[in-house]
Order: structure tokens, then sequence, then C-alpha cells
């Protein structure tokens, strides 16, 4: 058979179409939420005695996480991506104002928390660029093949703003409400997958509740559901979800406390916006993990120290994996 010139050109391009034909058309990516993330971090709100106020002041907490997930395929930065791997390492500093209110029987204050990711490492394992419909031909003809993509970037992420904060004190039974508002101030680049930020808003209802026994057994949980609010660049509207993270511990004494933490993550409105070419889709996740406490004496202050891990059990349409806390707080 005599050689053909192009052959090789061709065939080349028979295989990059046929590998972007399937990335792109079949199975449908994982997304969720725009890019599987969002504002709510796994494992997030699940604290000790996160229903308790104890008195009014000053309050200062920090925490610096290392979170390692993997998410099987997605659509982000324009692109089908067949598995995305990120590693992360986020401080986030919160600072809140809690009066007593004898009026309500409680508390009441605001706070203000600003997230610093300290390095973001993304990869992609396969990457086609989004593909369009021809109107003459009726086929999806990609218009760029990639084999990789990702990075590495750090700088503020989403300044969050607790409002109100408010809380009631029943004996063993402990409540606290804190509506919070997500900000876009953190870099975004719709081209590259390396975002400080989601550059949307997001408003998340918060109300967190606290049983602490004479035994000195605890349960507490918080219950949240975040709205969020249109990409402007992208066009892309992800959708609400309701979160739930839960800690069920001993206090051995009035210092140390130890015992489990877990979350619980859902989808309950699809995706939508003409950014949201690839479908609408639900995400979901849980995840497990020990959780420990101690409270040391600094000056006239007790500091808390705060450890816990989550370990992701499963995931759909969203990242799964590790996540380890390190915090403090104190009261001044």
């Amino acid at each position: 058979m005599p050689h053909h010139p192009h052959a090789p050109t061709r065939l080349l391009a028979a295989l990059c179409l046929c590998l972007a034909s399937l990335l792109t058309v079949a199975p449908r990516p994982a997304q969720a939420v725009e890019g599987g993330a969002s504002h709510y971090i796994q494992g997030a709100y699940g604290d000790f005695l996160m229903g308790l106020i104890p008195a009014s002041g000053f309050y200062v907490r920090n925490d610096t996480l290392y979170q390692s997930a993997h998410m099987d395929s997605t659509f982000k930065a324009g692109r089908v991506f067949a598995g995305i791997d990120d590693t992360s390492v986020i401080n986030i500093t919160k600072l809140s104002y809690l009066f007593d209110v004898p009026a309500m029987g409680g508390f009441l204050g605001l706070g203000v928390g600003v997230p610093f990711i300290l390095n973001e490492h993304i990869t992609g394992d396969v990457a086609a660029d989004y593909s369009r419909r021809s109107r003459t031909t009726g086929l999806d003809t990609p218009h760029q093949l990639d084999f990789g993509g990702g990075g590495d970037r750090g700088g503020l992420s989403d300044i969050f703003l607790m409002p109100v904060i408010a809380g009631w004190n029943f004996g063993e039974c402990h409540l606290a409400v804190s509506p919070i508002v997500f900000l876009p101030t953190g870099y975004y680049d719709k081209s590259k997958l390396t975002n400080l930020g989601m550059n949307y808003a997001s408003f998340d209802g918060n109300v967190a509740f606290t049983w602490l026994s004479k035994k000195r057994f605890e349960l507490s949980v918080n219950a949240g559901y975040m709205i969020n609010a249109e990409n402007a660049t992208t066009k892309y509207l992800s959708g609400n979800q309701l979160h739930v993270d839960w800690t069920a511990a001993y206090h051995v004494n009035e210092r140390l406390a130890l015992g489990a933490v877990g979350y619980l993550v859902a989808q309950t409105t699809p995706d939508s916006g003409s950014g949201a070419t690839m479908g609408s889709f639900y995400s979901s996740g849980t995840g497990i993990g020990p959780a420990a406490t101690y409270a040391i004496p600094v000056g006239n202050k007790d500091v808390m120290l705060i450890a816990k891990w989550l370990h992701g059990l499963g995931a759909t349409h969203s990242f799964l994996g590790d996540t380890v806390y390190a915090s403090f707080a104190v009261k001044f």
C-alpha cells in the first residue's frame, strides 16, 4: 500500500477527536456546584460546644487546615477534566464580639473571617476544551485538546461576614444562630484552575445546637443552608447546598475533651444559568474523624487548642479526601 504524506497527521487528528468526544460527550463529567467546590469546606463547622456561647467579650480564633482531595471529573476553567487533584493549605482568622443582652435572655454580636490560602496546588489528569455543536454538521467539535493542567497559587481568598451572632443557654442545652455572607474577594480567572475565590457571593444560614450533660457527655450539631449567587464571569449559577456538621465527645475534665466529628453535605437544587452547559448535577458527600481539644492557661487567659481530622467516606460530583485542622481560640 503506498504511503500517503498526510496519513500520520490525519491519524493523530482522528485520535484527538475520538478522545475529545469521549471526554465531552460520554459520560457526562461530575461537576455540580461550579468546578465541584463551594464556599463550604468539609467539616469546617464541626467543633466542640459549637452551640455554646459562654460569656460576652471579644473572641479570636485561628484555623490552619491541610486538605488533600480528588475528584474523578469536572468542568472547570472552560475545560473538561477526567480527574482533578487538589492539595491546599489554608489559614482562616475569625474575629467576633458578643454582647450580653438581658432583654433577649442571651447574647448578640457580629464577626468577620479572613481566609488566606498559603498554597493551593491543583493538577488535572486529562483535559479538553469544551466543545460546541456545529450547526452545519450537527457534530460536537472540540476547540483544543490538552493532556494536563494545573499549578500553584496563594493569597487572599473570599472574606466572610457574620452580621448577626445570637446565642441562648438553657441549662444543659445551648443554641446559636449565625448567618454568614461570603464575598468574592479572592483572585479569580475563568481560564485558570488555581483560583483563590469563587467569584460569586453566598449566603449561609446556620443554626447550632449543643447538649452538654452533667456527666460531661456532649452532642453538638450545626445545620446550614447555603444559597449561591451567579458567577458573573462564567454565567454559572451553582445549586444550593444543605450541610450538617456534628460532634460527639466526652469532656474528661474542664480542660480536655476527646470525641468524633463528621459532616454531611447535599446539593438541593440543580446548577443553572447559561454557563451550565454540561447540564444539572447534584453533589453530596460525607466524612468522619477524630477530634481533641485542650485548654492551656496563658497568663490569665485560657487558650483552647483544637485538632481534628476529617476523612471522606464518600462523595458524588464533589471532592473526596482528607482535611486536617489545627486551631486555637481565645477570649479577651
